[in-house]
């Protein structure tokens, strides 16, 4: 068995996978993937809506992403949007009054996650600060 095959049986890796498809949705709705997507009702939504089944998360390379993913061109257009959207979040969060030290303490608590197979999987135990506009400092 490959290092890869070992990587996707991995459910730390599929837990954190499936943590990150929210995000992963939206990086592909930012790059623009909604609108030849094959999946129609991504298309009628105008966003991306797609999501693999929790069992089949991350069993192989392109089932990390969105089912519009499915070959090197579109996974470059969505890790580029990702990494863009991450910026502007980052900035938005430090202008909102977070600090680094903030920032780097969710980023450990979303890795602790990731090492507990304790933790409940579900779509709702993405680590992130409220960014609200009653949850943000000084408001």
């Amino acid at each position: 068995m490959s290092y890869g095959q070992e990587l996707f049986k991995d459910k730390r890796h599929q837990r954190r996978t499936q943590r990150l498809q929210p995000y992963s949705r939206q990086a592909a709705t930012f790059a623009g993937l909604h609108l030849a997507c094959r999946l129609p009702k991504c298309r009628r939504a105008k966003r991306c809506t797609g999501c693999w089944p929790a069992e089949e998360i991350a069993t192989t390379h392109y089932k990390q992403f969105p089912p519009c993913v499915m070959d090197n061109a579109t996974q470059s257009a969505i890790n580029c949007a990702s990494r863009e959207l991450e910026e502007r979040q980052h900035r938005e969060w430090l202008t909102a009054g977070y600090s680094q030290e903030d920032l780097d303490r969710w980023e450990e608590e979303a890795e602790a996650l990731d090492d507990n197979p304790t933790v409940p999987v579900g779509w709702e135990t993405a680590l992130a600060p409220p960014i609200g506009p009653v949850a943000r400092k000084g408001r």
